[in-house]
């Protein structure tokens, strides 16, 4: 009788050892004031689906490293074209707008500096509750302007919770990891031509963390009779929450012009104390300038001569640390 009592409880912690996850808006939903630092690398295959599996993502290496931020979507320059977001995802390439719900996290649009593409039709990004077995589809649309062309996008986007299980990260091993198979798949249509485009990605989510802790990523693009393929792979490291909420509400600093030749003009935020120092960080996360400026709340001169052209991020410090951020571009 001992023996088969302590077999049933081996079994039962075995089975507690890989509990299904399920993410929900308290556990998992994107909140403003946390920030990521993403590693990009080549592709990993995502293995295979199914409940207890043991993924290993090991050999991810990383040849690029970004610095994100979620900040509240009407604190970014062209927040108000997106009215149906609540959280804005930023870093120096682009701005990725969501609204998040008691029922899922749906995808409001994008922003990269030179194209603003509102959805709205807004695809379904991630359903709460989600759990293994989890399927969802839905549309999405929208209606911008790029390069002085009107241009009609229409798709579908779907995801399933295909696994479960333990993840190996380069850094340590995560258990009760949920995989979501999440695919976009979208139509530009312009009077000039029409482009298709696939995002196929597996993302591994554990409780308590907003944005995955790994992404593989196929993006597959047509044009013209012509197709390409890019694969790549995203992961997180260690999650930062200690940004200042006054901060995070208020943390993209307005620029102008923007994009910018010579100079940029900066509003130092009012809330800043004492010297302020500005970073000026390129595409690969490098700092490439540092301007001290004086007078929290005044407008400051920023020098661009001898950056080269492309796009960038400032980061404000000021005497106490708090930190604030505009991304900008330099032609």
């Amino acid at each position: 009788m001992r023996t088969i009592h302590t077999l049933v409880i081996a079994g039962l912690c075995a089975i507690t050892a890989q509990a299904q996850p399920t993410l929900t808006q308290a556990t998992n939903a994107p909140v403003a004031g946390t920030s990521f630092s993403f590693n990009y690398g080549p592709y990993l295959q995502p293995g295979a689906a199914g409940a207890m599996q043991s993924w290993n993502l090991s050999a991810l290496a990383a040849d690029s490293i970004v610095e994100a931020q979620l900040v509240a979507a009407s604190a970014t320059p062209n927040g108000a074209q997106f009215p149906t977001a609540d959280v804005a995802e930023v870093n120096e390439v682009v701005t990725t707008y969501y609204d998040v719900t008691s029922n899922g996290v749906y995808f409001a649009g994008s922003d990269d500096g030179s194209t603003v593409i509102p959805f709205t039709t807004l695809g379904k990004f991630l359903p709460y509750p989600c759990t293994f077995g989890s399927s969802w589809s839905s549309p999405q649309a929208a209606t911008f302007t790029s390069d002085d062309l009107e241009v009609v996008r229409t798709g579908t986007a779907t995801g399933e919770a295909d696994g479960y299980g333990t993840l190996t990260m380069p850094w340590g091993t995560v258990p009760n990891v949920l995989r979501v198979h999440w695919v976009s798949e979208v139509q530009d249509s312009t009077a000039l031509f029409t482009m298709n485009s696939t995002y196929d990605a597996y993302l591994f989510y554990t409780t308590g963390q907003s944005y995955p802790i790994a992404e593989l990523v196929s993006a597959t693009f047509s044009f013209l009779g012509n197709s390409q393929t890019e694969q790549f792979s995203r992961w997180t490291g260690p999650l930062s929450t200690d940004v200042r909420a006054d901060i995070a509400a208020g943390s993209v600093v307005t620029v102008y012009p923007n994009p910018a030749t010579d100079v940029l003009q900066v509003e130092l935020p009012q809330q800043f104390q004492g010297a302020v120092n500005a970073a000026v960080h390129d595409a690969l996360g490098s700092v490439v300038r540092t301007v001290p400026f004086n007078g929290a709340g005044t407008r400051a001169t920023l020098p661009l001569e001898g950056l080269a052209e492309g796009a960038y991020v400032l980061v404000l410090t000021d005497a106490q640390g708090s930190r604030a951020t505009a991304r900008f571009a330099k032609r």
